[in-house]
């Protein structure tokens, strides 16, 4: 089983190839650093990105290949990985002009595949972060967690000895949040906690530490961003298809508005196809 990291020559590919490096330790996979050869990335810098992986990777354990390949890079990717027993694609996803990170990048024809394998999409807001690892943010929608997205987020957790935590987002109107008791708020969130008990039970037993926090909010994303800039967060993971169906609140995607203010490295998850 492999975990590939798509890298560019660049920083923040650099940075998405070190968790892919994490996480196929815990798991004794190996690294498969990819690049599709294409006349914006220069091949010496990628080479030598992929050989600062390969140093890593020999303090882990962890054993390395490189690939490259040719063609339309989203075609040639996922030729790629219906050929290839791979668990999971890390891929960063670039800048763009006027706020835009996914639009027309790589991450962002790839999120919309039904691919045979997991996709995690991260945007870098500290290089540094990658090393100092020891709290992780699981934004959910009231109780929906996926028994794939918490797999990955307890996994990352177990690989960086962190500390976890999950909130849980209630969408809630002006109203109703203005009329609500601290009674009601209060059996809401034993109710949700009690639907989360069986993580909850699963982090105890692969001994990491968690807490599960509350938020009853109008607006999902503005939440999140204030939750992760009042604390001391290194890595956020959201469900890339889930946060990327939150609508009403913003004209932007919510997802590049998150990836864009985001304080801390975020982490899209993207289950991969059930076929």
């Amino acid at each position: 089983m492999k975990v590939i990291a798509a890298m560019n020559g660049l920083v923040s590919s650099d940075v998405a190839a070190l968790y892919a490096l994490r996480y196929a330790a815990l798991f004794d996979y190996t690294l498969c650093l990819l690049h599709v050869l294409n006349p914006s990335d220069r091949r010496e810098e990628v080479e030598l990105s992929m050989a600062i992986a390969e140093e890593a990777a020999v303090h882990y354990k962890v054993k390395t290949e490189r690939v490259f390949l040719t063609g339309e890079p989203v075609a040639a990717i996922r030729k790629y990985l219906a050929e290839t027993r791979t668990d999971t694609l890390f891929c960063s996803t670039r800048l763009r002009t006027q706020k835009r990170f996914f639009q027309n990048s790589l991450s962002e024809k790839l999120s919309r595949l039904s691919l045979p394998a997991n996709l995690a999409v991260i945007r870098v807001a500290h290089v540094n972060a990658v090393f100092v690892t020891e709290n992780i943010l699981l934004p959910i929608r009231e109780d929906r967690l996926s028994a794939q997205k918490f797999a990955f987020f307890s996994s990352l957790a177990k690989a960086f000895a962190a500390a976890t935590e999950i909130y849980s987002i209630h969408p809630t109107g002006r109203g109703r949040l203005a009329a609500i008791d601290i009674h009601t708020a209060r059996m809401l969130f034993q109710k949700i906690n009690t639907r989360l008990s069986h993580y909850a039970n699963t982090l105890q037993l692969l001994d990491i530490p968690f807490t599960i926090k509350h938020a009853l909010t109008g607006r999902e994303v503005d939440q999140i961003l204030h939750h992760l800039a009042r604390h001391d967060f290194q890595l956020m993971i959201i469900g890339g298809r889930r946060l990327s169906q939150f609508s009403g609140f913003f004209r932007e995607n919510p997802m590049e508005r998150l990836f864009w203010h985001t304080p801390v490295n975020t982490i899209a998850f993207y289950a991969r196809d059930k076929k």
